[in-house]
């Protein structure tokens, strides 16, 4: 004889103290951390609405330490990191609200579809736009009733933006949102971020990666980190104009390996 159980997703919810969203600004001054293994900074970083901002570096460079300061997941740090002008770790629930985030290591419970994933989520947000969501299910191509756990690692990126984007926040970071995935699926990615920080608009994105051909299809701006130091900071078109002509992937490479 056998027995099942069957979940609920329809939590008890109690909301954070949901305000006005926080504008889209990032600062981090003197910003430094130290594990037992590795020391970064001092890290001086300002983004404004509008940019859209690469992290470049090797793994290990510090770019994910980077992305979880900004999103308050990292609270041992020395400096200060703000978003929309108020210290993360003080304001930690409203940064929840104002920065959608694709992590390095993707979480999700194996045993939920995509479906049920989706609708789980939408019960921590606010803001979850369901049409947003449902469309971004469709464009990605997601298989709805697929269990989480049976997905490639390509379509868990997919539904991991989706997390990150549905509630449609000012903020947007990707922790290597196309790493280790085919070329066609990195190419349908990289347009559907495109598309929903269109340039000339008032979102922030900052992307951490080291495939340096995404850059050229994202990004206005980049940081190149190594071992835990800005080694460059400038835009796509200033670091364009030092050798027009030259992809910039190509420039990106020659300033991360300048012996190479």
């Amino acid at each position: 004889m056998s027995c099942g159980v069957r979940f609920s997703l329809r939590l008890p919810f109690v909301p954070f103290p949901w305000g006005e969203a926080m504008k889209a600004s990032i600062v981090l001054s003197d910003f430094r951390v130290d594990f037992p293994n590795f020391s970064m900074g001092p890290i001086e970083l300002d983004v404004r609405a509008g940019e859209r901002l690469a992290l470049i570096g090797a793994n290990g460079a510090g770019k994910s330490t980077t992305l979880n300061a900004i999103a308050g997941r990292l609270t041992e740090y020395r400096g200060r990191v703000e978003v929309g002008g108020e210290e993360v770790v003080a304001q930690a629930h409203r940064v929840r609200e104002s920065v959608g985030l694709l992590p390095e290591r993707l979480l999700g419970f194996g045993w939920m579809t995509v479906a049920e994933h989706i609708a789980f989520l939408s019960n921590f947000f606010p803001t979850w736009d369901k049409k947003h969501a449902t469309e971004l299910l469709d464009r990605l191509a997601l298989p709805a009733k697929s269990k989480v756990g049976t997905l490639s690692k390509g379509m868990q990126i997919k539904l991991a933006l989706i997390g990150a984007e549905a509630f449609r926040p000012p903020i947007l970071l990707l922790d290597e949102p196309t790493s280790g995935i085919d070329p066609v699926m990195r190419g349908e990615l990289l347009a559907v971020i495109a598309d929903c920080a269109p340039r000339g608009g008032e979102r922030i994105v900052v992307f951490s990666s080291h495939i340096l051909e995404d850059v050229e299809r994202i990004a206005d701006r980049v940081v190149l980190l190594q071992s835990g130091s800005v080694i460059c900071d400038m835009s796509t078109e200033a670091l364009q104009a030092t050798e027009p002509g030259t992809p910039i992937s190509e420039l990106l490479y020659s300033r991360l390996t300048p012996h190479g």
